[in-house]
């Protein structure tokens, strides 16, 4: 996130101004993402797209190895955690489970004691995650990584969905663009260095559509990428301003939970396919929608795990936790990293795209998202009852004390309350005895980042308090 006194400097700028800073700094960025390294790399990721899943196998059991005897010899978290593990019977990925897991928490309370020895954070890339609750994590990348993620995501993101990166693109991501009392246009701003036209999430609305959908077609945007819900608001707005339909070539959602209204609304008013893309800034495991809806793991990147609750391999169909072990990232390892998501591996693992590699289905949301009940117990895997309404735009738990909350539904196409009132009544299926209110909003608020979390508990989003108390004016919230 850019410092707040760097933000402010930025806001003063007349437009222009702010548009060749943008410039600037992303050609500072494509030196880096494209550079050294990027070339090489994204041939040999042509090359290994043609492998079997056996070939990748056995490169992904080779790197593991490297991986953990580097762990054990230069990496203090794990000299320690590892002491009496049989770390060394760790020869592919079914040895995996000698290891323990690793959470978010024990970064948090240390990140320096995941780096290698004698290496210094200002020689390495930075990444830092949003964090569930607002908290960031600081994940450092050897600068080597950079181009090695970039040619994965241009060779088996992009090109897997029929655009490359030098093809005029718009993108709605979580960075405050225009400043937020902006009320007249342009609620975008355009960086030529990647033909990029970044516009504002936070802007949308029918009112605001039509300058929204000019700004792409006078930027001759060809394909579209960014948070779902955002991209679902733009094209949800335009449709009900009565904006004639914009075809694009594709749109690529990742970064929040996508809806089946969500997929439908982009799909039509964009004339195009909706893909959806599975990763996360740690830069851990990766996973990419193929043209046939099916969301196959990338072997390159690192080794996905799906577990039960006792640690034990989930069969195909059944839902599990998602842990993943960077391949990656030989400066920070992160090795049996517990991501924070749901997931299973589908029953069927053959795909008409073609690609031989892991598919995942069910792929349900944040761990955190939870509720938590009257009696303590926390409730969390809710995704699959929120999709289960295509009239459904979009929705979110909002729980302000034990035992209650308010489910907020954005109508669609086709929307009848009877489709909210059978998504309440699947949940309270699970959580049993619990006061759920079925709300219907215009807009459902989004955290600083920009994104839609699944449930909001509020006692843990102070700053977001004033947003739901405004949409909820006419009901108490206590906070609790």
């Amino acid at each position: 996130m850019i410092q707040d006194w760097k933000m402010e400097l930025y806001w003063r700028l007349p437009i222009f101004l702010q548009e060749t800073a943008l410039s600037a700094y992303v050609y500072h960025l494509d030196r880096i993402y494209y550079g050294l390294g990027y070339e090489e790399w994204r041939q040999k990721i042509m090359e290994m797209q043609k492998w079997s899943a056996a070939d990748a196998k056995v490169w992904q059991a080779q790197k593991l190895q490297a991986l953990v005897e580097l762990a054990v010899a230069k990496v203090p978290y794990y000299r320690e955690k590892w002491a009496g593990c049989p770390w060394k019977k760790v020869h592919s990925t079914q040895d995996l489970s000698v290891l323990p897991l690793v959470d978010k928490q024990a970064i948090r309370q240390n990140e320096r004691y995941f780096i290698a020895d004698g290496l210094e954070t200002k020689n390495l890339w930075l990444q830092k995650t949003s964090g569930t609750t607002g908290t960031s994590l600081q994940i450092f990348w050897p600068m080597a990584m950079v181009p090695k993620w970039w040619a994965v995501v241009e060779v088996l993101v992009r090109n897997v969905a029929g655009v490359e990166k030098n093809l005029p693109r718009a993108m709605m991501g979580g960075r405050p663009i225009v400043r937020g009392k902006t009320s007249k246009p342009p609620f975008w701003r355009y960086n030529k260095w990647w033909k990029q036209l970044y516009l504002s999430s936070y802007h949308v609305s029918p009112k605001t559509a039509a300058s929204y959908a000019n700004a792409l077609g006078s930027y001759g945007s060809q394909w579209i990428t960014g948070y779902g819900s955002a991209i679902a608001a733009l094209a949800e707005s335009a449709t009900e301003a009565g904006i004639d339909s914009l075809p694009l070539r594709v749109g690529i959602v990742s970064g929040d939970t996508l809806l089946p209204g969500m997929r439908n609304t982009i799909e039509k008013f964009f004339e195009c396919k909706c893909l959806d893309h599975y990763g996360q800034s740690e830069g851990v495991c990766m996973a990419m929608e193929c043209k046939e809806g099916r969301l196959h793991v990338i072997p390159w990147v690192g080794i996905l795990e799906i577990l039960r609750e006792d640690g034990s391999p989930c069969e195909p169909g059944e839902v599990g936790e998602m842990v993943g072990t960077s391949l990656l990232n030989d400066a920070m390892p992160l090795i049996r990293y517990r991501l924070g998501d749901y997931a299973a591996w589908a029953i069927n693992q053959k795909c008409e795209c073609g690609n031989p590699h892991p598919i995942i289905s069910k792929l349900e949301g944040r761990v955190d998202d939870f509720l938590i009940t009257d009696d303590g117990r926390k409730i969390g895997r809710l995704s699959t009852a929120m999709k289960r309404s295509p009239s459904i735009h979009s929705a979110q738990i909002v729980q302000d004390r034990p035992g209650h909350a308010y489910l907020l539904v954005r109508p669609g196409n086709m929307y009848e309350t009877s489709d909210s009132v059978a998504v309440r009544e699947d949940i309270l299926d699970r959580i049993g005895n619990f006061e759920l209110e079925i709300v219907e909003v215009h807009e459902i608020p989004k955290t600083l980042q920009g994104k839609t979390p699944l449930v909001v508990r509020l006692d843990e989003r102070p700053n977001m308090q004033g947003s739901y108390k405004q949409l909820l004016n006419k009901r108490e919230l206590s906070f609790n």
